[in-house]
């Protein structure tokens, strides 16, 4: 094999290697779906735990939930996804210039955990 196509593999091989490690940054809420209302889409999730994940690459604080409830009403477009009783992860999604962090006012993406 010519050494420029070996420079090529190797290069393509570090891009995905790259790609592969990048870690998600966030604060998430892992729960179970207790209730789930397929009309107005809200989803209730009894909280288990929360954590925060920093971009290793940014500099970004750490805010603390204003009140943090055993449970959470949040609204999802696609409430048909998810059963009752699932194990999901949501990430909070601050849109707002606060510094405290407002339940009522964060946006959420929910995923399945497995």
């Amino acid at each position: 094999m010519s050494k420029s196509k070996m420079t090529f593999i190797i290069v393509i091989l570090a891009i995905t290697l790259m790609g592969c490690s990048q870690n998600k940054a966030g604060t998430f809420l892992l729960g179970n779906i207790t209730e789930i209302n397929d009309k107005s889409g809200n989803m209730e999730i009894e909280i288990v735990g929360s954590f925060t994940v920093d971009d290793a690459e940014s500099l970004t604080e750490l805010y603390e939930f204003e009140k943090q409830p055993n449970s959470l009403t949040i609204r999802v477009s696609n409430p048909n996804e998810y059963e009752e009783g699932q194990k999901v992860q949501a990430k909070a999604i601050k849109n707002y210039e606060e510094e405290v962090w407002d339940l009522d006012k964060l946006e959420f993406e929910v995923e399945e955990v497995t």
